[in-house]
């Protein structure tokens, strides 16, 4: 990772990033869903913890660039203790200033906002 590339929130983020190894067996209270592919270059896995109607926990595996990487780990961190039903309201286009997301990386955030808006879905969706 190039420090030239990327600003000093997006290095935080990528170095900081505790993507989850493992997830323990499914219970009731977890949400989890997936989206994009690694063959396409971006993948992310996100599993939260509900409780009553908020977020109490947020683990992510994800395989892309720094700024995906970093992406998701600020929405992990964002949604814990928000309500269940919306989880990101402003979307993933915020994100595009404060780390200093190309353009042409734009496809990248949607499949992070892909993820988000499946486990919005009630869990008999999910």
């Amino acid at each position: 990772m190039s420090g030239q590339l990327y600003n000093s929130l997006v290095r935080d983020l990528f170095f900081g990033a505790q993507p989850s190894s493992s997830f323990e067996p499914a219970q009731d209270s977890w949400l989890t869903a997936e989206a994009g592919s690694i063959a396409r270059g971006t993948w992310v896995r996100l599993k939260l913890r509900i409780q009553g109607a908020r977020v109490t926990d947020a683990r992510f595996s994800v395989y892309g660039c720094p700024h995906t990487v970093a992406a998701v780990a600020w929405v992990a961190r964002q949604i814990v203790g928000r309500d269940a039903g919306a989880l990101l309201p402003e979307g993933v286009a915020k994100l595009c200033e404060p780390l200093e997301v190309p353009v042409e990386k734009l496809g990248r955030l949607l499949v992070i906002e892909d993820v988000v808006r499946v486990c919005e879905r009630p869990t008999s969706d999910v």
